[in-house]
């Protein structure tokens, strides 16, 4: 072996992704387009019915796993998960319950959560996943109020009753409570709920379920005032599946079952969108995580490592340095942790090169290949826009546009401003006309407030970079702006 190849950084595993392929068109404003030009593809028809193909394919493999009271690992497979999703609907639609009606959630991720917001989707019933927080963190209750009044819920779900009980009494009054656990006076039982006999109305509900059907409310963080709420339809989430799917240079194994591992909470799109239903939609088994990457938290995470090998792995940055400094005194852990795994991904702010050169050196030493790193950009109102799909030795890129997606860059002072077109983008505020117009330009295009631009003007296909906020925002590596 030369010297020089001695010298060389380890290779990358392969990355089954297309290379970019986008095209630009500059106005003599200095107004860009871009998009990309790989095809988005047919799109399925709902999250709904992709649950009913993978429990029709796989109605005994597992869909979601959760540690009991015993600290053991539960699962419920896909056909359980259909079928009692059938029942929920089936008990929705008895009560009345449409698109006028929503189901609130306001616990963290489970399986009963999941049962509950996809019985609600069958039966057409919007879900209302609420940061937890808003019911356990709060004196006043002020923002769950605030939810509570702009959605105006039929119905609200809370694993635990007693745990949730103080915002249950001061937001549930003319609302069902529904809880697994508890003595919340008056709430119907999880249990008697999934043991609703099916109706003939859950397959006439499915018939009318499809990309313009709402499926979800979700809130925006309310850090520079209350929370909006922005509509989510099945159109959107089936676009962000469809624009992954025409990215992947080979089809995925039928017979593989990827393994991933969530913290993160389903009232983000990151985990509660693209996770979730990406999950769902390659068969595969999520595990629910208790911990999160902040100190006295993360154990918990580490001890879900040693049992889960995912395919992919994505967190805040926060997590790659406590997760690098875990794996550097535990050879065990980190040869769990890469035995499966395709690539990295990171989002919400950027990764600091230190992190990324101890992950690359931990991968090479267990594996001898360096792993990709990816990331995706977006938002509430978006979904994911860009993403890196190719291999860079490059930290801070926010990607290029997915199929489907046109970018606007739009000149705001000295810096270019991000907007938006396509079928991941939300139709608008929930109840809010006067907001959702201001958000949209005259073609269309929502408005992000962040700045993005070429990393090289000269070659566009190298990917876009983070500019900041039009407005001046800090963030934080747990990706908390301040």
């Amino acid at each position: 072996m030369s010297l020089a190849e001695q010298d060389a950084p380890a290779p990358f595993k392969p990355l089954k992704q297309k290379p970019p392929k986008i095209s630009v068109r500059r106005e003599s404003d200095g107004t860009v387009y871009i998009s990309s030009d790989y095809p988005l593809g047919e799109m399925k028809r709902s999250v709904v019915h992709i649950l009913e193909e993978r429990a029709a394919m796989h109605p005994q493999r597992r869909f979601i796993g959760e540690r009991g009271p015993d600290g053991a690992w539960r699962f419920i497979g896909y056909g359980e998960a259909n079928v009692k999703a059938n029942a929920v609907a089936s008990a929705l639609l008895a009560r009345g319950m449409n698109a006028e009606t929503p189901l609130m959630v306001l616990s963290s991720n489970s399986i009963a959560h999941a049962v509950m917001a996809l019985g609600a989707m069958k039966a057409g019933v919007p879900v209302a996943p609420v940061s937890v927080p808003y019911s356990l963190m709060s004196s006043d209750f002020s923002k769950l109020r605030h939810v509570v009044g702009l959605t105006r819920p039929r119905m609200i779900f809370a694993d635990h009753g007693d745990l949730y009980g103080k915002a249950i009494a001061a937001v549930g009054e003319g609302a069902e409570i529904v809880t697994c656990t508890g003595s919340v006076a008056g709430a119907t039982s999880f249990d008697d709920l999934v043991a609703t006999p099916v109706s003939n109305a859950v397959a006439a509900s499915m018939e009318r379920v499809g990309h313009d059907t709402v499926a979800k409310y979700l809130f925006t963080s309310g850090s520079t005032g209350m929370p909006k709420g922005v509509i989510q339809t099945h159109r959107m989430m089936m676009a962000q599946i469809a624009a992954g799917e025409a990215l992947r240079s080979e089809a995925p194994d039928p017979d593989e079952v990827p393994q991933s591992l969530e913290w993160m909470p389903w009232n983000h799109i990151s985990a509660g969108n693209i996770g979730f239903n990406g999950n769902m939609n390659a068969g595969g088994t999520v595990y629910l995580d208790a911990g999160k990457p902040i100190p006295g938290m993360f154990d918990q995470t580490i001890a879900n490592l040693r049992d889960v090998s995912p395919r992919v792995f994505g967190s805040a940055p926060v997590a790659f340095a406590m997760l690098a400094d875990a794996m550097e005194r535990d050879p065990t852990l980190r040869a769990n942790f890469f035995r499966n795994l395709e690539y990295m991904g990171y989002g919400g702010a950027t990764l600091s090169s230190d992190i990324y050169d101890r992950m690359q050196a931990l991968a090479v030493a267990e594996t001898g290949f360096r792993i990709p790193l990816t990331t995706m950009y977006g938002a509430t109102e978006t979904q994911g826009i860009t993403v890196v799909h190719w291999v860079t030795e490059r930290v801070g890129l926010v990607g290029l546009p997915v199929p489907g997606i046109t970018l606007k860059l739009v000149p705001n002072g000295a810096k270019l401003e991000v907007r938006v077109k396509g079928p991941t983008v939300t139709p608008g505020y929930l109840n809010d006309p006067k907001k959702t117009a201001e958000v949209f330009d005259d073609e269309g295009f929502y408005s992000l407030g962040d700045a993005a631009k070429f990393l090289d003007e000269a070659r566009p296909e190298l990917g876009l970079v983070f500019d900041g906020r039009v407005t001046e925002d800090f963030k934080l590596s747990s990706g908390t702006w301040v």
